[in-house]
């Protein structure tokens, strides 16, 4: 029964939803996406990955991994699971300048003294 109540509210989702409107999940930083329709198709829904903020439990990112089918959840966790993406990641995390700590650190000084 859960299953035909998660479907009858996608397809709600699909039919009422506005463009762009998130469908939050049960699974932290997942959540459900209407995509607006083309010339050619038809609005239809993808999956969102963006990872979650535990403290704020706000996505991390304005927009995440966008997921449309099936196929493309394999192609990219074949992807992310090689064993050099890791190491990639690491390097480019040394490369990149390193992000202030604080909003302090981003404060400038208008009054005088």
């Amino acid at each position: 029964m859960v299953k035909f109540t998660m479907i009858e509210d996608l397809k709600n989702h699909l039919e009422t939803g506005d463009p762009w409107a998130k469908l939050p999940t049960d699974i932290d930083g997942v959540f459900v996406v209407k995509i607006p329709g083309t010339k050619t198709r038809g609005p239809r829904l993808m999956v969102e990955v963006n990872p979650v903020d535990k403290i704020t439990k706000q996505p991390k990112k304005r927009k995440g991994l966008f997921i449309a089918d099936f196929e493309m959840y394999l192609q990219f966790r074949e992807a992310l699971e090689q064993d050099e993406v890791p190491e990639l990641i690491q390097i480019i995390d040394k490369v990149n300048p390193k992000k202030a700590t604080s909003s302090a650190a981003k404060k400038i000084k208008l009054k005088r003294n």
